[in-house]
């Protein structure tokens, strides 16, 4: 490993917070620089390239989040599973621009890096104009993820709209999360809300009740859902809190996997519920506005 001062000269080192090499860890040729965390209450990784979590592993316990053992650490490439940052823009776009926006296929900057008083670990990620925003995107921003890594993950994400106009603006934690199989899994918290179904572009409104457990390829869009979900497997349940208004339940299953080079047979070892403003929850930025939301992390 290098040290963080050593990466960035900016900083000084703290306790607990280096560099490693994506290779060192998940093998393959290249690989991506990650941001290893580690104190008495958990660990993590965040890829620089997306700020994207790749790795939460609360002390005692299991990893939280998916990765697919089939992930490609390449840049440019966005990486299966963990937690990619979908902005300034959700699913496909309507002018044709790439899916889930340009962030999580950037590269990031350490803006800093802290111990704080309950001895959890926060870094401090930002992402301002590159060439891929300028062609995709073309005005002016900063966005900022602050990640702190105790007994619980919190994601503290700001977008800094410095446009001269309104934009369209749309946001998701796309998280995956590790269980040991999906069908046993239960999800709560969308009771008597309102999901659009999107498998197979069918884009029809139906009412949640009571829990959902997955039987089949889902791809559903929740609106206007409450703060807390539970995903609840033998093994453990893991909470879900974030001040986004949307939830988005996923999993492709075998028959859509087979097709899919990075996640195959590994299908039925995660679920995602992603946390977001979208569709009918995205929102227009003014010019000078900033949009803020978090999402907390924790075993039960």
């Amino acid at each position: 490993m290098t040290s963080l001062s050593a990466f960035d000269s900016r900083l000084a080192d703290v306790a607990g917070v280096s560099i490693v090499q994506s290779s060192t860890l998940y093998g393959g040729e290249g690989g991506l620089p990650l941001l290893a965390i580690e104190n008495a209450q958990g660990k993590a990784l965040i890829a620089l390239q997306g700020a994207h979590l790749v790795s939460f592993v609360p002390t005692g316990g299991e990893n939280v989040l998916w990765l697919s053992p089939k992930a490609v650490f390449t840049e440019g490439k966005a990486i299966r599973g963990g937690i990619p940052l979908c902005l300034p823009w959700f699913g496909g776009h309507p002018g044709g621009k790439p899916a889930h926006g340009f962030a999580r296929i950037s590269n990031w900057q350490i803006a800093g890096a802290e111990v704080l008083d309950d001895d959890s670990s926060s870094v401090t990620l930002v992402l301002t104009p590159n060439e891929l925003s300028q062609s995709l995107w073309g005005d002016d921003f900063r966005a900022t993820l602050i990640v702190t890594v105790g007994h619980v993950l919190t994601l503290d994400l700001r977008f800094e709209h410095r446009g001269a106009k309104p934009v369209s603006f749309s946001q998701a934690f796309h998280t995956y999360f590790a269980v040991s199989d999906v069908t046993t899994a239960r999800i709560d918290g969308l009771d008597g809300t309102t999901f659009i179904n999107t498998v197979g572009g069918a884009n029809t409104r139906n009412s949640q009740v009571g829990t959902l457990q997955l039987a089949e390829p889902t791809d559903r869009v929740y609106v206007n859902v409450p703060a807390v979900q539970t995903i609840a497997t033998p093994q453990r349940t893991i909470r879900i809190d974030s001040s986004t208004q949307s939830a988005v339940v996923w999993n492709p299953w075998a028959e859509h996997a087979v097709n899919m080079a990075d996640v195959g047979d590994a299908w039925s070892t995660f679920v995602c519920l992603e946390r977001g403003d979208v569709f009918d929850n995205a929102i227009e930025l003014a010019p000078g506005a900033t949009y803020r939301k978090t999402m907390s992390l924790s075993v039960q």
